[in-house]
């Protein structure tokens, strides 16, 4: 073990002033001004990411299907089909805000005050491992023992259980405890991009035939007064307040649209690639990382890979929220390696009992009550 490592009665360590190695890493200026400006931006990109749901919001509730649905004869066929694209387009933004707020404000995984590693054993000490593949793994910026699959995030300025990365879309770490969120997130949004794409394709298509009936100009392709005629002459209404109106209804369409297209098709990329490596036990940053080993060390089966992130209960599965038994066993994820805090008692985990491995109840306490489920 480092002599300079001392550790504290509360399990946290403690670095003597003036024993930092020279060529180690400790907050140069650029470092940290680059975990600055990500930690600003990630507020603007919550700020840019409910602009966008407000914008598809607008065009196709309040310009589009809002008053075909409050227009349309009751009992048509055109007036249930605008009410029921209301309610579907509804419940799926529902759940995009849920989903999406989850993961904003959502503790990613911190880990237990006073958390300890187990004691070294010979074979571990004698074997030439990174840090990040030991069992005893102690994090400098924290001057505290991390878990294993743990990773200090600089621009939080703590470290995650199961760290995925931290995602400027959602200003916070994806980690243990929010990363069921931010998959709920990414499917839902892809689903309601789909959604609002389609049933705005008619209109975006209409754009299009108005350009080109507008571009032939009819017979002479011109005025009534001699003058070329353009798209816009076609788009446009005999009056003034209808002239602006619609060609603010054609614009929002065509914007939102393009975009729904444009997100459905990114976020089915990172659905695959998250799919992937929820299956098989993996993070993004491992992936990175080249950790892959064959097999890999931590995968368990697809089934209790799933189960490990969503939980036992299928109805679960869909709710951007975590079961009582849930959170005990993400919690009890601290001790994969391993180790003990002071507080799991408290907690309802049991220190003399073994890691609970995924699609396990969490090895707790008999009646005892878990400490975050609150």
């Amino acid at each position: 073990p480092d002599s300079r490592v001392a550790r504290g009665g509360d399990g946290r360590v403690e670095i003597p002033p003036g024993t930092m190695a020279v060529g180690e890493m400790w907050w140069n200026v650029f470092a940290s001004k680059a975990c600055m400006f990500l930690r600003a931006l990630g507020s603007v990109m919550v700020l840019i990411v409910l602009s966008l749901i407000g914008l598809t919001y607008y065009t196709t509730v309040v310009l589009v299907y809002g008053p075909l649905a409050s227009n349309a004869e009751p009992d048509s066929s055109e007036g249930r089909f605008a009410t029921g694209v209301l309610v579907v387009y509804h419940a799926l933004i529902l759940m995009v805000l849920w989903s999406y707020f989850a993961c904003v404000l959502t503790e990613p995984g911190r880990v237990p005050d006073g958390w300890t590693p187990p004691p070294e054993d010979e074979e571990e000490a004698g074997a030439h491992k990174s840090n990040s593949e030991k069992l005893r793994r102690f994090c400098r910026k924290c001057t505290a023992w991390k878990p294993e699959r743990c990773h200090h995030c600089s621009v939080c300025g703590r470290c995650v259980l199961k760290m995925d990365h931290h995602c400027v879309w959602v200003a916070n770490c994806v980690g243990a405890y929010n990363y069921k969120f931010f998959l709920l997130f990414l499917v839902y949004t892809f689903v309601a991009t789909v959604f609002d794409a389609v049933v705005l394709l008619s209109n975006f298509v209409d754009f299009f035939k108005d350009l080109q009936a507008g571009g032939s100009g009819g017979e002479s392709g011109r005025n009534a007064d001699g003058s070329e005629r353009s798209p816009l002459d076609d788009i446009a209404s005999n009056e003034e307040m209808s002239e602006t109106r619609n060609g603010g209804v054609v614009a929002a369409v065509f914007v939102t649209f393009v975009l729904d297209v444009a997100f459905a098709a990114s976020l089915l990329g990172f659905i695959i690639m998250h799919a992937n490596l929820n299956l098989s036990n993996m993070t993004t940053i491992e992936m990175y990382e080249k950790k892959k080993t064959l097999p890999w060390r931590y995968n368990r089966g697809s089934n209790k890979n799933f189960t490990e992130v969503f939980g036992m209960s299928w109805w679960w599965w869909w709710i951007p929220a975590h079961s009582s038994d849930q959170l005990r066993r993400l919690l009890d994820s601290s001790r994969l390696s391993g180790g003990t805090y002071p507080d799991m008692e408290l907690d309802g985990l049991d220190p003399n009992a073994e890691y609970s491995v995924a699609g396990q109840s969490p090895r707790g306490l008999d009646n005892a009550r878990c400490g975050p489920c609150g």
